[in-house]
């Protein structure tokens, strides 16, 4: 049975919202489980080793943690499950699309980005739709058909919000490592900063996920955006470390002592990675700053215009091939009617 455009087209407005709404949530979760299984681990491990030579004996009691290893481990849990519940909607919506295509055209061409969202659900959040002409859903703003007004306006939204998002990472800094005592003994303040470090790494991939998904050359993008591409995936790195050591704390009764240095470099190369993610999240703040420049700005128009005067001239050669095949069309017409 075939469906119409229409019939299409009206499933992918209705659609638009909950699929959004579902990438926005699934991100959000994944940036909950990263502070639950990477950070969090990171500063109890910081913790217990500071306190255990402060007081050359075992971990003080009046020590104190806003969440315990063992609660933050069944909390990511339960994260993995709601990911797991969420993540069925998005092969139902490649399934349903299966469905009533358009058997005229390439499912998989044209499907590509619902493709992805299968594999990876928090790309659906902007991706675009053929059933609607390829534009994309935003909340507050509708359908958008994407092109440099769409791109120009995304980037003046994000511009000031982000910069903000990155500079939250020098008082993240300050505290944690200028007031480390402080943060070790107020479960509070370490609370905080591990919902700012979910928070500036939620941003940061929103930011990267809606832009490269509106970017006319993609790749160019994520080669001048790679501080972003690391921030994004470098805290991964650290939580497959992190599986790793719970692996050798299951395997610890059978050769205990080698998997217990299996944790301790699991432990330092995680602290490493932490460590650059911050400090890229730095220069990425400089870098921000600086792009926000006159100069910066200059150097950006005049790429601009240098890419829309060549496609101006290939215009005008195409326009010019043409009209000469207008031209000769015209001519064998008149002869062949003089003949």
């Amino acid at each position: 049975m075939r469906v119409s455009d229409e019939f299409r087209r009206r499933a992918a407005e209705r659609m638009a919202m909950p699929m959004f709404c579902l990438s926005v949530a699934f991100l959000i979760l994944v940036a909950a489980l990263l502070v639950l299984w990477v950070d969090v681990p990171l500063f109890l491990s910081v913790r217990d080793a500071e306190t255990a030579a402060r007081s050359a004996g075992p971990t003080p009691k009046d020590v104190l943690c806003w969440i315990s290893p063992q609660t933050a481990t069944a909390a990511g849990m339960n994260l993995l499950l709601m990911l797991g519940a969420i993540w069925p909607f998005f092969v139902l919506e490649l399934a349903f699309q299966y469905i009533v295509r358009d058997r005229d055209k390439p499912f998989c061409r044209r499907r590509s980005r619902s493709l992805l969202a299968c594999l990876c659900p928090p790309l659906r959040m902007c991706a675009r739709n053929p059933d609607v002409g390829n534009k994309i859903w935003f909340p507050a703003l509708g359908w958008r058909p994407v092109d440099r007004r769409l791109r120009t306006r995304l980037e003046k939204a994000f511009s000031i919000p982000m910069i903000f998002i990155a500079l939250a990472i020098l008082p993240v800094l300050l505290v944690e490592f200028g007031m480390r005592q402080t943060v070790i003994a107020q479960p509070c303040l370490q609370f905080a900063l591990h919902a700012s470090t979910g928070i500036i790494w939620f941003a940061f991939a929103t930011e990267f996920i809606v832009m490269v998904s509106v970017a006319e050359k993609k790749l160019e993008y994520c080669k001048s955006h790679w501080i972003d591409i690391a921030i994004i995936l470098l805290p991964f790195i650290s939580f497959l470390r992190s599986l790793r050591a719970v692996r050798a704390m299951r395997l610890a009764r059978v050769a205990r002592v080698q998997q217990l240095s299996k944790m301790g470099r699991a432990y330092r190369l995680r602290g490493l990675a932490m460590r650059v993610v911050r400090a890229l999240m730095i220069l990425e703040l400089f870098h921000r700053i600086f792009r926000i420049g006159p100069e910066r700005r200059l150097e950006k128009l005049n790429t601009i215009l240098d890419e829309k005067e060549r496609e101006v001239e290939a215009l005008r050669a195409e326009i010019a091939r043409l009209e000469r095949l207008v031209e000769e069309q015209q001519q064998y017409g008149q002869r062949k009617v003089a003949g």
